[in-house]
Formats: structure tokens, sequence, C-alpha cells
């Protein structure tokens, strides 16, 4: 019986389109956890919170905002972060995008909204509202206090039109919006203009920008679910392929390692909205938030050197309150040694305003004596001559999670060092299998045909053997009836209505004729006999002085009845441009089937085009020999329809075909390219065109 794993999705819209979007993500981690069942429960902003707190659900896929709500007030804890697609590529970020009309002359800054109509998407929007309002917070401006209007049309698309047809001043959508709506011809960009724009990240975040960027929806566990199921969904995760059905699904291209949401965390604690909505005030709700978040607060006083620690900053090092005197030194001398330039050079570089924000990730000494890792994040107090003399930020303890990112690291590699294993394991066998076949193959080829080759030797070589004898004794005959003819001109009648009958006169004359014509059929069979045994050379697959010509002569010998035409299509030319070879050391009977295998496949190639091609077409194969500072280059190559890039790339694998299925093993080409490259230190290149035919080419060395 498998357990029952529910998954708690933010349904923003009805519950069959989130079904739609997550179904697949469910049965995917059905698949890869098969001793669970997952399934996907579609909850409402209200019902959500309700099912982390009575533990109904195992697992939430919800919004960046709604998700460092549950994080604060539940303890739920991020396992995987979308990548989602957007135009094509995916990302896992997203900012807000504030706008106006582009010939709107006085809106240029965040200070120019005051006093102005305003529309966002949603009061509780992350990338549609929030993001935008935050900005725009930091810049003085209270939108509730200070916009003549604020307007929610709950549509990105709404907001567009609505600046567009002039019924507000400016407005805020999310990142990507306005792009897709111009790919989608429903409106111009030109006609807009993006207020506060933001350029730090260049071709890392190619889209309209003026906000901080915040990371994606996040995959996250409940605070009961078993840590060790949580890591295997972690891992399941982030094998996800990008085009896995569960991607397509969710338009996304997986997932990847967890990001940081401490952002989310900030830009709420800066708009004082749930659950930070009293943050900043010196109450209690203030020391309530502070300790939902879970992190220490340090305040470095730059002139004197002292900083605050708070009382949680001390126990997450193990210290009580009064062990820790407040001194930048405390800090300094627990830091890891290996992070310690690091971390001092970027302290100088945020002091210097070469960084835009500070953040860091770095290891400091615990009372036990082990490391934990602490994402340090700050802000910079400036006097009025731009002289830091104040900063103060938190510590939030990431040591579990970068435990976890470590075994995710080890379990990829681990994983992509057995996938290498399996890939090479089954390129050996594939080797093994083909030689096998071909082993098999040849060997059973070559005793059938070594055994019809002498089969029919015997007979013909009798019949060959006794045609002088026969030739004698018809001469002979021949000889006695015209002695008989001379010495008896008129015979009796019985003789002469004997000879009449049987027509002696065409017989005297067909009878030499027909002896002649046994000849050469005779000899004609003799010599495909031989041309047989050479190309079945069992017992020559030792390395000898072979003559190049001779056993391509042997294998077009044997094709002759595939050369030849019929009223079904024009026989196959065959152009042969010879040159002054030498005899080259090889294995005869290894070669000869490398000629057999190419001339075959160039033979089916013709007989393919010629079924394409108009009838003035001509099939010809042309041979071309050569010889070039001591290597031999044999040149085979037809005027068929010739072969793409992704045939060309293939050509040479183990059973590839592009045949009909039972017309070819795939492995002709595949066995050549071993005989000449690997068992005869050469070459074979192939060069194809798409109807300008193809040619191979074999590299021999004339010694070995």
């Amino acid at each position: 019986m498998k357990t029952l794993i529910k998954i708690g999705v933010l349904a923003h819209r009805d519950t069959q389109h989130t079904l739609q979007t997550w179904q697949k993500t469910a049965d995917y981690l059905s698949s890869e956890l098969p001793e669970y069942h997952f399934v996907i429960v579609p909850l409402d902003f209200t019902q959500i919170g309700l099912a982390i707190e009575q533990n109904a659900v195992e697992f939430v896929i919800t919004s960046s905002g709604i998700y460092v709500e549950f994080e604060a007030l539940y303890e739920v804890n991020r396992l995987a972060t979308l990548k989602h697609l957007r135009m094509g590529q995916a990302y896992t970020m997203f900012g807000g995008v504030i706008f106006c009309k582009a010939d709107c002359e006085h809106i240029q800054t965040l200070t120019d909204l005051r006093g102005k109509r305003f529309v966002a998407v949603a009061e509780n929007s992350l990338g549609g509202w929030r993001s935008a309002w935050r900005e725009i917070a930091e810049a003085g401006i209270n939108p509730y206090r200070d916009f003549q209007s604020l307007h929610f049309t709950n549509s990105h698309d709404a907001v567009v039109y609505t600046i567009q047809q002039g019924q507000a001043d400016a407005g805020t959508i999310s990142t990507n919006v306005i792009e897709q709506m111009a790919l989608e011809g429903k409106v111009d960009l030109k006609t807009f203009k993006i207020i506060n724009q933001q350029t730090q990240y260049g071709e890392k975040f190619p889209f309209a920008l003026s906000t901080e960027l915040y990371p994606e929806w996040p995959f996250a566990v409940t605070p009961k679910t078993p840590s060790e199921l949580a890591e295997q969904v972690a891992i399941a995760l982030l094998k996800l392929p990008k085009n896995h059905p569960a991607a397509t699904a969710a338009k996304s291209e997986g997932w990847t390692i967890p990001l940081n949401y401490q952002s989310v965390h900030e830009c709420f604690q800066v708009l004082q909205v749930h659950p930070y909505k009293d943050f900043g005030k010196t109450t209690s709700s203030f020391q309530l938030a502070v300790k939902g978040s879970n992190d220490g607060l340090w305040d470095w006083n730059l002139e004197t050197n002292e900083v605050f620690f708070s009382t949680r900053w001390k126990e997450m090092l193990g210290y009580a309150d009064a062990e820790i005197s407040n001194h930048f030194q405390e800090w300094k001398q627990r830091l890891h040694p290996d992070d310690g330039d690091r971390v001092l050079t970027t302290f100088q570089q945020y002091f210097k305003g070469q960084l835009a924000t500070y953040e860091q990730e770095y290891r400091l000494q615990h009372r036990n004596g082990n490391y934990l890792w602490v994402l340090c994040r700050g802000t910079l107090l400036r006097d009025v001559w731009d002289q830091p003399y104040r900063m103060a930020g938190s510590h939030t303890d990431i040591t579990q999670r970068k435990q976890a990112e470590e075994e995710l690291r080890q379990s990829e590699l681990q994983l992509k060092t057995q996938t290498q294993h399996l890939q090479q394991a089954l390129k050996e066998l594939q080797q093994t299998q083909m030689q096998l076949i071909h082993s098999e193959k040849m060997s059973s080829l070559g005793q059938l045909v070594a055994g019809i080759a002498h089969e029919i030797n015997n007979p013909v070589n009798f019949i060959y053997g006794n045609l002088n004898y026969l030739e004698e004794y018809v001469q002979g005959l021949f000889n006695i009836v015209q002695t008989f003819q001379q010495s008896y001109p008129q015979p009796v009648n019985a003789v002469q209505i004997a000879m009449e009958k049987f027509e002696f006169g065409f017989v005297s004359n067909d009878l030499p004729q027909l002896l002649k014509s046994m000849r050469f059929g005779s000899e004609r069979i003799r010599k495909i006999v031989h041309s047989l045994r050479n190309f079945s050379r069992l017992d020559e697959a030792e390395i000898k002085p072979v003559d190049i010509h001779e056993g391509i002569e042997n294998a077009l010998l044997i094709l002759q009845h595939r050369l030849k035409g019929n009223f079904h299509q024009s026989p196959i030319v065959i152009n042969k441009e010879y040159g002054n070879l030498p005899v080259i050391e090889c294995s005869p009977g290894q070669l000869n089937q490398v000629f057999m295998n190419i001339l075959s496949n160039a033979i089916d190639a013709l007989e393919e085009t010629i079924v394409h091609k108009q009838n003035n077409f001509i099939p010809t194969i042309t041979i071309r020999t050569n010889m070039i500072d001591r290597w031999v280059f044999i040149h085979i190559a037809d005027n068929g329809l010739g072969m793409g890039e992704d045939t060309k790339l293939r050509v040479f694998d183990p059973f590839f075909t592009t045949k009909p299925v039972g017309q070819g093993t795939g492995l002709g080409l595949s066995i050549s390219y071993q005989i000449v490259v690997e068992r005869h230190s050469g070459k074979l290149d192939l060069f194809s065109e798409p109807g300008q035919g193809t040619e191979l080419k074999i590299q021999l060395p004339v010694g070995r």
C-alpha cells in the first residue's frame, strides 16, 4: 500500500487550471518515489494557511510572497525554486515594471508619481504591486496618501491597456508581461516609457525592470514532514529534465537549488505588510517578527568599532547573551580562515560603493568548535560627506541548506558518474554485440561461400577438363563422316534419309559453335568460383600483400547481377579510374568485406534514386584509386540522392540504418569503419550533400 502524500498548491485561478499546471509534477514524483503516491490539493489563500497549520499537507507550492508568510508563521522550508519560462528562456528571478506612456513628459522619475493616477494588478501581488510599492516608498512617497488615485485591475494586461488608453498616468506589472504582449502584437513597446529602469543585470535579465529581483515560486516542505522524504523529493525535483511533461505543464524548465527569499522578507518589512505589519516599531511586535524570522541581528558602529549582537545572534553560535562582548573582534576571530580575505574584501567594496547591496555567505565558529554557515545581509548609513558611519544587518543560519546543497551536489555527481558508466557500458555492449554478429555472420557466410564454390568447382572442372576430349572426339567423327561421303557419294536410300532427318548439314556447322559456348560458359563459371573463393578467403585473415584492384573486381563480379539493367530500371554504369598501385599489406578477406559493403550501399542508393529521378537519369558508380606518399586512396562515389547532416553524423554508428525494417542491419559501414581505421590503421571518410550523391574515401598505408 503506497503512502499518500499531499501537495498543497495556491490556486490563483480555478481548480482545473491548477491541476493542469501541477498534476504532472505529482505524477513525476510518484514515478520517482514508487513507495509514495503524490496528489495535488488546490487551495485558496485562506485554505492553504489552514492546511499547513493543521498538518493536512506535506508539501506546498506557492508564490514567493505567500511563502515568506508561511516561512515566518509556520516554519515551512524551501526545497527548490522554479525555473520559470519567460519568452523561451528559463529564469529563477522576477521583478516589477513601473511605466507610463512614452509621450508623458511630466513623469521622468519615481518622485514625479506624486499626485498621479496609478494602476496596479492586485494589492497582494509581489510582481504586480508590492515590488514597485517598495521602490516608490523608498523614494519618499506613500501611494495610499500621495497618489491622486490607486486602482487594482486583477489583470496584468488590463493595467497595460489602462495606461495605453490614458485612463491612468502610470502603472506597474510583473516583468516580461509587456514584452510578451508586444510579441503577440497586442501593444507597441515604443508607446511606453520605463520609470526607474534597472540595467545592472544586463543580458542575464533582458526585460524591462524597475525594481529589485525576487526569487520565483518555491517548492516547500511543512515542518511535520519526515526529513528523509523531503530530501528524496528535493533530489527528484532537481533531476527533473527541462523537457519533461511536468516541466512543460508548469511553463518551466524544472527546478533548481532553492534560492534565498530574504529579499522578499525585506520587501515586506519595508512595506510593513503581513507578517511584518508592525516591523520597525519599538514594540513587542518587532521582537515577535525578529523571533519569527529566526535571524540574529547586528548593528556595527564604524567609528567606535562596537557591534551590537542580538541575543539570537549569540545563541546561534552557542553562547549566552553575556558571554560575547559587543566588539567587532568577537565576530572577526570566529570567521573561518578560508573565508576571511573574501569577506573583508567584500566589505571594502561595499564601503567604497562598488557594490549596490551587501550579501555574503560565510562560516562562523560555533562554541563546540564546528563551523556554522550564515547568510549575512546588511545596509550602510553614510554621513553628509558620504562617509560610512554605521552598518546593520542580520545573520541567517543556512547550515542545513548548505549541507543539503552539498549532498545534492554529491548525488548529482554520483548520478552523472553512474550515467557516464552506463553510457560507456552500453557503447561497449553495442560494440561487442556488433563484433559478435559480424564475426558469426562472416564466419557463416565465408563457410557457405567456400562450400558453394567447392561444390560448383568440382563438376565445372570435370566439364571443363573433358571439353578438349569432346572436341577431339567430335572432330574425329566428322572426319569419318567426311571420308565416308567421299568414298560413297551416292549412299543407299536408308543412309540418305537418316542424314536428312538428322539435319546433318546444320548439325555439322552448329556443333562446333555449341562447343565454344560450352567452353565460354565453363570459363565464366570458373572465374565466378575463383572470385567467390577469393572473397571468402577463410584462410587469409592474416596480413599479407594484396592487389587492391583484384579485391574490387571480385566484389563487382559478385554484384554483377545487381548492376545489370532490366525492364524496371537502367543498368548501373561503372566508371573505373584505376591508378598504378603497388600491392599493400592488409587482411584481404576483411578488405573484400569493406568493398562489398560500400558498393552494396551505393547500389541501394542508386536504386532508390532511380525511383525518384526522371527517365534520363544515368545511375553511375565511379571507382578511383591513386597513391600519395605511401598511402593508397580508394574513392567510391555514386550520383544518388545523397544524405543530410543528421544522417552523416550517425552513419558510422552501430545499428543505425535509413533502410526500411528488415532491409538493413545498420552494421555495414560501422564494421567497415572498424576494419579500415582500427584494424588497418587507415581512414574512412564520407562526403555527401543532399541531391549531390555520396563518396566514401578509403585511405590505407602501403606497409604495416
